[in-house]
């Protein structure tokens, strides 16, 4: 029988769920049944997780689902700093124990984590994708290009700079990396840190010292990072890459508007 068939008929068989999650580097394989289900050559481990159900409406972001698991799980463990710097993704499928039919009746994404006596992730279908709005090119003296993306052609590999953690500051923003000391100053400004998994945009740039968005939880002294260059998407910045034959930005662009004579146009 199918898998709608044996959930229609009266005398359906034991169902079954599993959670695949997956971020950058790690993966989980969960299931609420109380013994290990194997699917696709995969074994899902039995947990204590549990789902809501989930509305479909006619709104683009229905088929939420709220999953809970306990506080102690690494799963949740990774949520506790904030939202992960990879998203997570999650699949639910379901089955019963006397078919071979298999639905994947969830594919979307962790949207957000809360504690209270158990963690709480709040994850979205993939429809709600829909609503993000398409990023356009805009008339400004500023490059449109995202630094390092096909159009800017930058080679980002080639502005990326190894180093381990020498000093943090108490805030844990202030990151020293002795090996950035030779960069030329405020090049790192706009570009982004990591460590592992973990990235954080570089605020400022002087030395050997950066200034993060925000700090890494667990960073520590020693820990292996590396710096990757901003851009300041000036035509200036560009000709400093030698690269100003993709500048997409209209850096001519009069100060004053010339029909009145009055009005900023910068």
């Amino acid at each position: 029988m199918s898998f709608d068939s044996l959930e229609q008929s009266q005398a359906s068989g034991q169902p079954w769920e599993i959670y695949q999650f997956n971020t950058e580097g790690q993966s989980f394989f969960l299931t609420s049944a109380d013994q290990p289900i194997t699917y696709l050559g995969q074994t899902y481990e039995p947990t204590t997780i549990r789902r809501e159900e989930m509305e479909e409406t006619a709104e683009v972001d229905s088929g939420q689902v709220n999953v809970y698991l306990p506080t102690s799980h690494p799963l949740a463990q990774l949520f506790i700093p904030g939202l992960p710097p990879s998203p997570v993704q999650l699949t639910i499928f379901a089955g019963h124990y006397s078919d071979a039919d298999v639905l994947a009746f969830f594919i979307g994404s962790v949207y957000s984590g809360s504690f209270t006596d158990e963690c709480q992730l709040i994850c979205r279908s993939d429809k709600y994708l829909l609503t993000r709005k398409i990023p356009k090119q805009v008339y400004q003296s500023l490059c449109n290009h995202i630094f390092g993306d096909r159009g800017c052609g930058v080679n980002l590999a080639a502005l990326t700079y190894a180093g381990v953690v020498d000093a943090i500051d108490s805030t844990g923003n202030s990151i020293t990396v002795d090996a950035f000391a030779s960069i030329p100053a405020g090049q790192l400004k706009g570009g982004y840190f990591r460590v592992g998994n973990s990235v954080r945009a570089i605020l400022a740039h002087a030395g050997a010292v950066i200034q993060l968005m925000s700090g890494i939880s667990g960073l520590t002294i020693g820990a292996a990072c590396s710096g990757v260059s901003g851009c300041a998407h000036t035509y200036p910045a560009c000709q400093g890459y030698d690269n100003v034959q993709n500048f997409l930005g209209w850096d001519l662009i009069p100060t004053i508007n010339p029909f009145d004579g009055t009005t900023s146009l910068s």
